[in-house]
């Protein structure tokens, strides 16, 4: 049995596929996908179906989720549709007012945090306080749900809990290292980022095997 971890596959479907053939993905793994299903590419519905229909494999809420959440709730869709949302939209629309709610009520109740072994997985980021050496696991893992959706606070000034290494996504490589070529999953002191684009021109998706820290790219 392995442990995988990939992000931000934003609705490119065909890329999620190959990728699990690439690491020969099988009812004994588990996958975990930390956020950003939805949105910029065509097949946000059928990768979240695909997930829904796999008990091995864990979402986590990422800011994209949470945009068409906040977008149900409030009748108001402009910041979701800025960010690419109005492809995933167009899709709900189709399928139908029942097909949307059975989707909100999943999407609402999607973890924002998730311990693996020695890792921490969040869509983008959490909060270190001036004491977080000092406080135990469980008190540390009381983050805000805004701060792990969507901070970027920490780039650059990355921090390590414990013996414990975040993994997270959000913010894609060639942002960070602000370059775009051959992107590849950037490791720093107790984060790994794992973003690398895939929905954009000459991006990729990224999976982490956890077991041994292998890459993979598609």
């Amino acid at each position: 049995m392995s442990k995988y971890v990939m992000s931000d596959i934003h609705g490119c479907y065909e890329k999620f596929i190959s990728m699990l053939k690439l690491i020969n993905f099988t009812n004994n793994d588990e996958l975990y996908i930390i956020g950003d299903i939805f949105d910029r590419g065509p097949g946000s519905l059928k990768i979240l179906d695909y997930v829904v229909g796999h008990k091995n494999i864990t979402l986590l809420k990422g800011n994209h989720e949470k945009m068409f959440e906040e977008a149900v709730e409030t009748g108001n869709y402009n910041l979701w549709y800025c960010n690419g949302g109005q492809v995933t939209h167009f899709s709900l629309l189709k399928e139908g007012f029942d097909k949307e709610l059975l989707i909100y009520n999943y999407i609402k109740r999607l973890p924002i945090i998730k311990v693996v072994d020695k890792f921490i997985l969040v869509h983008a980021g959490l909060k270190f306080s001036g004491n977080y050496s000092s406080i135990e696991l469980e008190q540390f893992l009381k983050q805000d749900e805004q701060n792990c959706l969507w901070t970027r606070d920490n780039i650059g000034i990355e921090k390590q809990y414990k013996d414990y290494t975040v993994i997270c996504g959000h913010t894609p490589v060639q942002a960070i290292l602000d370059n775009s070529n051959t992107p590849q999953i950037l490791k720093r002191q107790g984060t790994i980022y794992i973003d690398c684009g895939s929905c954009f021109q000459g991006g990729k998706l990224a999976c982490l095997r956890l077991d041994d820290m292998k890459e993979f790219y598609v």
